[in-house]
């Protein structure tokens, strides 16, 4: 599950051009997968709203388990790579990498609600995404916490710790619909990503002293 899930694109277009499509291609695809999960989306339907035909899409991607793979990498892998240098340095720049996550949720604002709709179907995409892309960023995440000369955590309770990040990360994009009727504000506007930063900042600052 790496790049070994892009195919090499047959049309002599430029690699631009090609980075440019599979890019848009992926686009859609998060959202649709967001919206109907793995089962509930065609490849029929991700190649129309990208502007190509299923063959065309083809060129880019193997199919819809390539797509939805390459969906995943894109979407988690950058944060497993963050939680990693995190758990293996003893000065944790907390502040940094809330706001490193916090961006890449709001470049990829469908990632949230993907993992959420697959959460809630409990199909059969949940597993990997939990085993293979989730697992090791919360083996890393409990890591950091005990390595953090702040933390007053045990370890039976680390992972109640990290499920509280889990959900004030992911929900605030993943609930944004509701967020938006609840409080007449938009929460994927910048000025409400830069308000969850600091609260989130806030937050850490007292999870890891609780006493």
């Amino acid at each position: 599950m790496s790049g070994s899930v892009l195919r090499e694109v047959v049309d002599a277009g430029g690699e631009a051009a090609a980075e440019t499509t599979s890019d848009r291609i992926l686009d859609v695809a998060e959202r649709l997968f967001a919206d109907h999960g793995f089962a509930g989306t065609a490849v029929r339907d991700i190649a129309r709203e990208a502007g190509l035909t299923a063959p065309s899409l083809y060129n880019h991607f193997a199919g819809k388990q390539a797509l939805y793979e390459a969906v995943l990498e894109r979407g988690v892998a950058p944060l497993a790579k963050l939680m990693s240098g995190l758990a293996q340095k003893d000065n944790q720049d907390s502040d940094g990498l809330l706001d490193s996550i916090v961006d890449h949720f709001a470049t990829h604002p469908n990632l949230a609600k993907l993992i959420q709709h697959e959460s809630l179907i409990g199909g059969a995409s949940l597993a990997p995404i939990a085993q293979v892309w989730l697992r090791p960023i919360v083996k890393d995440a409990m890591i950091a916490i005990q390595r953090n000369p702040d933390s007053n955590w045990s370890e039976e309770e680390g992972p109640l710790v990290v499920a509280a990040w889990i959900h004030m990360i992911l929900g605030h994009f993943a609930m944004a619909p509701l967020l938006r009727e609840l409080f007449d504000f938009d929460p994927l506007a910048d000025d409400q990503i830069e308000r969850q930063k600091s609260l989130l900042k806030r937050y850490a600052k007292g999870v890891m002293s609780p006493e």
